[in-house]
């Protein structure tokens, strides 16, 4: 049970800070080999930000550092390795039209974005890891 709230609470800042960006600030993409944002499946992506969350977690977890300023840290490097390795493979290894899904720039703002997206959630845990002092 202790680690349920620290994940859900840090589920729920991510997806809130992650949609009010991908939303309403940056743009959808165009490419022809992305879905269009009303097909999105929804499901998939709610299971691969709980993925990225719970690697923080997971992380913050190991450190044993409970507080928002370690959380924050951690967070930032699991959103930097796994949002890394995401747009990295994507862009070497996947084509549309003969071009790539989204330009080398697009990768990297998004990159950027989840470290802050991920620092901020990590923040969250660890402010919650450490009101419980993670004992029980």
């Amino acid at each position: 049970m202790k680690h349920l709230l620290p994940f859900f609470a840090g589920l729920v800042t991510f997806m809130v800070i992650s949609t009010v960006f991908y939303m309403g600030i940056m743009e959808y993409p165009t490419s022809t080999c992305v879905v269009p944002e009303d097909q999105m499946n929804m499901g998939a992506m709610i299971f691969g930000n709980a993925l990225m969350v719970g690697l923080a977690a997971y992380i913050i977890q190991l450190g044993s550092n409970f507080s928002p300023a370690a959380g924050a840290k951690h967070g930032a490097v699991a959103g930097l390795v796994a949002n890394g390795m995401l747009n990295v493979f994507i862009y070497g290894f996947f084509t549309c039209d003969g071009g790539h899904i989204f330009s080398m720039n697009e990768g990297i703002v998004d990159v950027v974005a989840n470290i802050v997206f991920m620092a901020a959630t990590g923040a969250v845990i660890g402010m919650l890891y450490q009101r419980n002092a993670a004992k029980s």
